[in-house]
């Protein structure tokens, strides 16, 4: 008995000094934590919380109710800076020695539940190394960062949103920060990482902002639903701001999957390799008001665009399905815009890259099956190979069965003209560089008859209709019209302009008499 008196005080005693102990540990963490990270003189927050439970056997401990803020807030008159607040951070497997000894707090996990993050205007720019990662270095590190159902503002200086996301759940594993991982271009690094939010709002400039509906991202895929590039103007509103034309975008993507992303630093160099990206049920309408004065800068074509890009950049293959674009050209304030769309549009665009790091150049193939005017079948395939300084390229196309009156949206704005007629088929092949084309255009159609309207595009031209008829071939005979076409490009106008200059041409040879289809006659008019 007395053997068992003696160990039972033994153990008695022993839990009591645990529980001591415990209790000790656990009081001097309460008030060591919240020193180290307020004391840290390059710390530039402050951080305070309503309940701290430790859990020293364990290894883990809970804050309550946390608030952070800049240092300097209190002695401001207005909010600069950043202010948050969180219902509850969850810290498991700490180390107790890195507290005691370094003055550290060292984690395998932090998860931070429901946090409310609002940035307001500064004079100092926001970075992720200067705000986020450098500050905390020196305090805290951690294998594992998870964020559970955050929201997260940032503000102009008129408190209008500038960045908004809500429902975000972010996980980041096997985190370092340190003096190596600083001064590089991302200031941490990280094994993966997992992102998903939704109702995500940035506004990129005075003109335009971004939306999506939902966003999900890890670091080798990623997928955007109902995502918006929307004007912030009106169209009449837009076209009286632009000193000089300018195209206006409504752009709206159901979905967006890149399945698979490789993206990193080689060398200071960014790399981007994609294999593959699909756009589900484009919507895109581009709107040109001819109002303003003319922009005379040259304007680069597609291949010395992505020649020019300083990354390395390189996507194999971008797929849009069942998409839709229109084109509008407005000529006068007082006129409906011309429209020219492709409705039921599916591309595939192959071997998009930039030079940078490469040793082999592929051609560029963009291929494209879609209705024409919601009406006609068209295809049309256009090549080019991007390190090529000439910017050479081809596009092949076929349009079949166009009522000529499906054109009207375009050549009435544009001509003052209106057809009649089949268009049975129409095939051109345009080879192209950054001065000059030629090619061959040919064209079968039947019963062809025209209309023309006076300068208000109101009233017939009885006159001009009835000469216009006797000039037109108005049947093709069942046979193709061929005729070889070369046009200089106007370098201050798009390659569409090109495009559209180089089919007027071949209309004008294959249906008007010779004599009217001269190049030197043409000059004239």
């Amino acid at each position: 008995m007395t053997f068992l008196r003696k160990a039972l005080i033994a153990i008695l005693c022993l839990l009591a000094l645990v529980l001591i102990l415990n209790y000790g540990l656990t009081y001097w963490v309460s008030k060591k934590l919240p020193t180290i990270i307020n004391s840290e003189k390059d710390f530039p927050y402050n951080i305070s919380y309503e309940e701290l439970d430790i859990d020293i056997l364990s290894g883990s401990f809970t804050v309550y109710n946390a608030a952070i803020a800049p240092k300097d807030s209190l002695a401001s008159v207005s909010e600069e800076g950043i202010f948050g607040k969180i219902e509850q951070i969850s810290v498991r497997h700490f180390s107790l020695w890195d507290l005691l000894r370094k003055d550290r707090i060292n984690v395998k996990r932090i998860v931070i539940e429901q946090p409310e993050i609002v940035l307001h205007d500064r004079k100092k720019r926001y970075t992720v190394q200067e705000d986020l990662v450098k500050p905390f270095k020196n305090s805290i590190t951690t294998e594992v960062i998870e964020l559970k159902n955050g929201k997260f503002m940032m503000l102009d200086s008129l408190e209008k949103f500038k960045v908004k996301a809500l429902n975000i759940n972010l996980e980041f594993t096997n985190i370092k920060v340190d003096s190596t991982t600083l001064d590089a271009n991302v200031p941490a690094k990280y094994s993966s990482y997992n992102l998903s939010c939704d109702s995500l709002f940035y506004q990129a400039d005075s003109m335009y902002h971004l939306e999506a509906g939902s966003l999900t991202a890890t670091d080798t895929s990623m997928r955007a639903t109902n995502f918006k590039f929307m004007p912030e103007m009106s169209k009449p509103d837009f076209a009286r701001t632009i000193p000089k034309e300018k195209d206006q975008y409504r752009v709206s993507v159901k979905q967006i999957d890149i399945p698979k992303l490789d993206w990193g630093f080689f060398r200071d160099t960014l790399y981007v390799h994609i294999p593959g990206i699909t756009l589900n049920s484009a919507n895109a309408i581009i709107y040109r008001p001819k109002m303003p004065a003319d922009d005379y800068t040259t304007k680069k074509l597609y291949s010395q665009m992505l020649r020019e890009i300083k990354f390395d950049l390189k996507i194999d293959r971008l797929l849009l399905k069942d998409s839709f674009l229109e084109y509008q050209e407005q000529q006068e304030y007082s006129r409906e815009a011309a429209k020219v769309s492709f409705s039921d549009f599916n591309a595939a665009i192959t071997n998009l890259y930039s030079p940078v790091r490469k040793t082999k150049f592929p051609t560029t193939l963009l291929d494209v099956q879609c209705r024409f005017m919601k009406q006609a079948s068209m295809n049309v395939q256009w090549t080019f190979n991007i390190p090529d300084e000439s910017d050479s390229f081809t596009i092949k196309g076929h349009l079949k069965n166009i009522k000529s009156s499906n054109i009207d949206p375009v050549s009435k704005p544009l001509m003052n003209l209106t057809t009649s007629g089949d268009l049975n088929d129409v095939y051109f092949t345009f080879n192209g560089n950054r001065n000059t084309s030629h090619g061959d255009f040919a064209i079968n159609y039947d019963h062809l008859k025209v209309e023309l309207y006076k300068k208000d595009g109101k009233k017939k031209n009885e006159l001009m209709t009835a000469v216009g008829n006797l000039l037109v071939k108005n049947d093709s005979k069942g046979n193709l019209k061929q005729a070889a076409v070369s046009v200089d490009r106007v370098k201050h106008k798009s390659v569409f302009n090109f495009l559209w200059r180089f089919l007027q041409e071949g209309l004008k040879k294959t249906l008007l008499p010779k004599f009217m289809s001269n190049e030197k006659e043409k000059d004239k008019k």
